[in-house]
């Protein structure tokens, strides 16, 4: 249920209809970007990165965005809520039919203000269990990293993750046979100390999660190996976990049927995160 809605500085109660545009490129094909964002106490987590990445993307895709402006609406959108989700969407905006956009046309913003994502604690204490899909990711170097609106992929392996009895998340590979991510996650193993994560230049969502665990790996002084794996190597890692930032950090407690606990690694990560949090 949306508790709120803004729509190119309109805003919308519960309850109330948001018109949004029949020619918004971002409902005809998936022409835009998204973000979403977890508050905290009235607070969004993580804001500056999510809007260093949906800057970063929207330069690359050339889709208009003043981040400046974004974010004091944004801040005001978000004033009182307590402990919320909340989602950015930008397109480039209305254009005729067709692929070529209209160089003219202003982009659009929305925000949407949802009931915090309350995760049993113990997906995060005990751990999670996790299957191996077999839908792959297509190969794609232009889109790699960024959030785009495209997610057909991902709504596809949502659907097959449901299928797996008892199962909270799954691996994802692409069609090369290289693990990229979960299917709403990113995710990190450990084995012998050294910590490792896909390379995602060729698929996959750069999460802003990953992006603040890559920092606090830096700053523990671990040791980090991006590079290209198959799911073989992640079953025999000593640790295995996800993350988002809206749940933060989930160790794996089975892979694939082959059982695994949280470690040492994971566990000083999740302190990180808690500090964050200021929990």
């Amino acid at each position: 249920m949306i508790r709120r809605a803004w729509v190119n500085g309109a805003l919308f109660e519960q309850g109330e209809i948001a018109p949004i545009s029949v020619m918004d490129r971002g409902l005809a094909y998936g022409d835009g970007l998204f973000e979403t964002i977890r508050i905290e106490s009235g607070r969004p987590v993580l804001l500056p990165l999510h809007l260093a990445r949906l800057k970063a993307s929207a330069t690359v895709l050339g889709i208009t965005c003043d981040t400046v402006t974004l974010e004091d609406a944004f801040i005001d959108f978000i004033a009182e809520c307590g402990d919320a989700a909340a989602k950015i969407i930008l397109t480039r905006g209305d254009s005729d039919r067709g692929y070529l956009p209209d160089p003219e046309a202003p982009s659009s913003l929305i925000f949407l203000l949802y009931p915090a994502m309350n995760w049993p604690a113990e997906l995060a204490c005990e751990g999670v269990v996790a299957a191996v899909c077999q839908q792959p990711l297509g190969i794609s170097p232009m889109l790699a990293g960024h959030k785009h609106l495209n997610r057909l992929e991902q709504v596809l392996l949502r659907q097959e993750l449901a299928g797996f009895a008892g199962a909270h998340e799954a691996l994802v590979s692409d069609v090369d046979g290289h693990v990229v991510e979960g299917v709403f996650s990113n995710v990190f193993w450990i084995q012998h100390g050294i910590v490792y994560t896909p390379c995602l230049n060729r698929a996959g969502v750069r999460g802003v999660m990953r992006q603040f665990l890559l920092q606090e790996m830096s700053r523990l002084g671990l040791q980090l190996c991006e590079g290209n794996y198959t799911v073989t190597d992640v079953l025999a890692a000593d640790e295995v976990f996800f993350c988002n930032s809206l749940y933060g950090i989930w160790p794996a407690r089975q892979m694939a049927g082959v059982e695994c606990q949280p470690g040492p690694i994971t566990r000083r990560l999740q302190q990180c995160w808690s500090e964050m949090l200021g929990t």
